[in-house]
């Protein structure tokens, strides 16, 4: 899968915590809920990067009981969610957040998923992350998909 090196999610090991939290508490089935937060632009050596700043999590309750898929109907919570990320913390939605069994890498769904909603016109799931975190051993990748192709971000951990 192609990298894309000029998009990073920076998340700290409490919010990493919070999602691991989200995924035990869904087990055996896929965890799920939204990372918010700001996105700045960068400029380095006359290039651009695009780091997107987690800061909150809300970890939802899957509509879907189920180890190979997730999904996310209740749109009254979902407003409540977005609105109080938006409104009282200033913050937008960074990332679509899940969890896979075994293995930290989209579905065949999830590429689904992303192409679609990425053309949905909803500006918010426009150019979306998506985090995925392995339930085994809690390794988390991120993706985007960008200008027609799922690419792979990278995820960098701060204190």
């Amino acid at each position: 899968m192609k990298q894309e090196k000029d998009i990073k999610l920076i998340i700290s090991q409490k919010l990493k915590d919070k999602l691991k939290e989200c995924v035990n508490k869904a087990r055996p089935n896929e965890a799920c809920g939204f990372i918010f937060g700001t996105i700045e632009e960068i400029k380095k050596n006359g290039e651009f990067e695009y780091h997107y700043l987690a800061q909150k999590f809300y970890c939802m309750e899957s509509s879907e009981k189920s180890t190979v898929s997730f999904l996310i109907s209740d749109f009254e919570r979902f407003n409540e969610v977005f609105m109080e990320a938006s409104q009282q913390f200033k913050l937008q939605l960074i990332s679509i957040f899940h969890s896979h069994p075994g293995g930290a890498y989209p579905s065949g769904v999830d590429h689904d998923n992303m192409k679609f909603l990425d053309r949905c016109g909803i500006n918010a799931f426009k150019s979306q992350i998506w985090t995925i975190m392995d339930a085994s051993n809690f390794e988390l990748k991120g993706f985007i998909y960008l200008n027609n192709e799922l690419l792979q971000i990278d995820i960098l951990m701060v204190s």
